[in-house]
């Protein structure tokens, strides 16, 4: 691909996302600023994790109901301390700071990465990255929750890991594992394809290689939540604590689709049904145009999530940038035609999403 069609994408992100910050910025000016209105729900609990460490006691007031700050993997809360740390912000500041800086990388990431799946002709590279970036779903990317830093070492891990960096593969693969519980089962199934699946294979690697490559790939996961779970334990004497205390939140095990039937039942949740099923229409689109380790990482996500119950579903699932990708593909393969109305509508929606979430509704969190 010549260099310039990709200098045209990209030269778009730093513009783009600094108007849509302060966009955020003046509509959050009434409500305290955009530090303060930007941090909404979880973002106090990274806040407390990053201050004064994991709480011993579960909290039992009326608005957290055993709720304890061990359901929150470490990586983003110690990312946090150290903004603090090096920089002097508050807190609200500092992890508002995090997303303004991921979030351009993580754009960057994903025009390489579609531009490496599907290649680039004529307007279409930087439509694509263009719409990433403005995509409603990506208002999460720009919240101080972990979705940004997610979304970057799992595009950095599934990149490196294609081109047969094993080693940097490893270290994102351990911090990824550190960051959400959904972590390890993208590192496996992106390691099983890498190892398995002809699409995803390192130039000039042979089975046996890959097939190595992908096992210690899982193995470096598995060791970052495994020093998770053994701070835990020695913490609080039980390792799988982050688990146990969902029941908090009202998780509980059971099927997806008896989650997906609750959903629907229930004013409070209908929203997160409907978002369950067109979650479900996406991946099986991916698959369909044979994003297939994409889609099944989707998949796996979505099982995983939503095993324990619906809610967030839609932030765990389409906060995920590989969701992002191929919404963006879709939009790609729309007539041309669509193209301002469809760049339209997303600026609108991140308009309504960014004004819903300073203004404290739920729906998005």
């Amino acid at each position: 691909m010549p260099s310039g069609l990709a200098q045209d994408g990209t030269r778009w992100i730093l513009p783009l996302h600094v108007t849509l910050l302060l966009l955020l910025a003046a509509g959050a000016q009434p409500l305290g600023g955009i530090d303060r209105a930007m941090c909404q729900w979880d973002c106090g609990w990274y806040e407390q994790i990053a201050r004064n460490g994991y709480d011993m006691p579960p909290r039992w007031t009326s608005d957290d109901y055993g709720q304890a700050s061990w359901a929150f993997f470490p990586l983003y809360p110690l990312l946090l301390r150290a903004m603090i740390d090096l920089t002097g912000l508050g807190a609200h500041a500092a992890g508002l700071a995090i997303g303004a800086i991921l979030f351009p990388v993580l754009v960057l990431l994903a025009a390489t990465y579609m531009r490496d799946r599907v290649g680039d002709d004529g307007a279409n590279g930087p439509f694509r990255t263009v719409m990433f970036l403005i995509l409603p779903t990506g208002f999460w990317f720009r919240l101080p929750y972990t979705e940004c830093l997610y979304g970057v070492l799992l595009l950095g891990m599934l990149m490196v890991l294609a081109r047969g960096r094993t080693l940097a593969a490893m270290l994102l693969a351990a911090l990824l594992c550190l960051t959400r519980p959904t972590g390890l089962v993208c590192v496996i199934v992106a390691a099983l394809f890498h190892a398995f699946a002809p699409g995803m294979r390192a130039p000039g690697a042979g089975r046996p290689t890959r097939l190595v490559e992908g096992g210690v790939v899982i193995l470096a996961g598995g060791t970052g939540l495994a020093s998770f779970i053994f701070f835990l334990d020695h913490l609080l004497g039980d390792g799988l604590a982050f688990a146990h205390v969902q029941a908090a939140w009202g998780h509980q095990p059971h099927l997806p689709s008896f989650w997906i039937g609750y959903g629907f039942t229930h004013r409070r949740t209908l929203h997160l049904a409907i978002a369950a099923l067109l979650e479900i229409g996406l991946i099986g689109w991916g698959l369909r145009i044979g994003w297939r380790m994409e889609s099944c990482t989707l998949l796996a996500t979505f099982l995983l999530a939503g095993s324990a119950g619906i809610m967030s579903i839609h932030r765990i699932v389409l906060g995920n940038p590989l969701a992002g990708m191929l919404l963006t593909i879709m939009a790609d393969r729309a007539p041309p035609s669509w193209r301002r109305w469809l760049i339209l509508l997303c600026l609108v929606l991140d308009c309504v999403f960014a004004d819903s979430w300073l203004h404290g509704r739920r729906f998005l969190a």
